[in-house]
Formats: structure tokens, C-alpha cells, sequence
């Protein structure tokens, strides 16, 4: 099924947004990928594409096995912090970060607007391969 574009105001603007799940053929610990897309309603050869892939905890975390960014799976958008308890069951509601929620999308689009992405300027996307980063970057609405 594909994604339906979404709309979102932010500062009398409209953006235009869709989050999916996609899966990496090269990996090394999980396929698992999200990816948002955004649109500044009119500028649509200039999106926002962020692709949060749990491939890059190897990146972000010097021990995946104590800490890491699990991505997307069993919930669909969800990512969230794991950290193993001392009975060494994992933890999975320390930290979680719903792609689904519109107020988290508005966060995304703050930021990059402050920090790069200026789609009315722009004439190609404004791509993040390694999004990952900015879930401790960036302080988003938590919860499911």
C-alpha cells in the first residue's frame, strides 16, 4: 500500500509529509530502515529525506550490545532506545520516538529549516542518510 501524503501547518506554511518502512539489502546487524519524507507544499523537487537505519547505531554507539536505537520493528514508525536491565531482558520504553506523530514531524521541520533545508531555494532534495543522529540531536515529543 503507499504512503498518502499528509498534511502539517506550521507558521501560517503547509508541508506536505509521509513516513515508510523500507528494508536494506547490505547489512551487518538489521535491515530495518524509516523513512520520512517532506514537502513545502508547492516545492516538490525540493523534499526533506530523512532515512533513520538501525544500521547506524554501529555508527552513534561504541556497544551496540548495552545501547542502541532499535528501528521500526514491531511498530511500524516507532524507534526507540534499548537498553538490556540487569536481569538482561531488554528494555524497550525508556525512549520512544513515533515518526507518525505529526507534532514530531514539526520538529524535523524546525530544525532542518534552521539548519540547511531551504526547499523554496533549493532545486534537489535535501538528503540525511544517517538521520539516527538527530533523535539525540534534537529534542522530539516522545511516546507512542
Amino acid at each position: 500500500m503507499k504512503n498518502k501524503l499528509r498534511k502539517i501547518k506550521l507558521n501560517d506554511e503547509t508541508y506536505l509529509w509521509k513516513r515508510a518502512h523500507h528494508h536494506l539489502t547490505e547489512f551487518e546487524h538489521s535491515e530495518c530502515v524509516e523513512k520520512i519524507t517532506i514537502y513545502l507544499e508547492g516545492f516538490k523537487n525540493s523534499p526533506l529525506q530523512l532515512s533513520f537505519r538501525e544500521e547506524d547505531n554501529l555508527i552513534l554507539k561504541t556497544d551496540i550490545k548495552e545501547e542502541k536505537w532499535c528501528v521500526g520493528y514491531p511498530d511500524n514508525g516507532v524507534i526507540w532506545l534499548s537498553k538490556p536491565r540487569a536481569d538482561k531482558k531488554p528494555q524497550t520504553n525508556h525512549v520512544n520516538i513515533n515518526l507518525n506523530r505529526p507534532a514530531v514531524i514539526i520538529e524535523f521541520i524546525k530544525y532542518f529549516n534552521l539548519n540547511g533545508w531551504n526547499p523554496r531555494k533549493m532545486s534537489k532534495p535535501f538528503i540525511e542518510e544517517n538521520a539516527l543522529k538527530f533523535l539525540e540531536i534534537i529534542n522530539l515529543p516522545q511516546g507512542i
